[in-house]
């Protein structure tokens, strides 16, 4: 019974939690041209650069 409990607890890969928008929200932001792919690509690519921004502002 204890495994059992054990398991239940475990995470699951379709529990994890999830950020979703809405394209029609994010289009205003982007070119008509952008896919959806390419628009997934840049948002992260600008996230991953703030990051670094303030990872740096920190060790001034």
């Amino acid at each position: 019974m204890h495994k059992v409990f054990e398991i239940l607890r475990e995470p699951k890969a379709n529990q994890q939690e999830k950020i979703s928008f809405r394209v029609d929200d994010l289009r205003k932001y982007f070119p008509k041209s952008y896919s959806v792919a390419r628009i997934q690509e840049r948002i992260l690519k600008l996230l991953e650069a703030d990051c670094r921004k303030r990872q740096r502002a920190q060790e001034r």
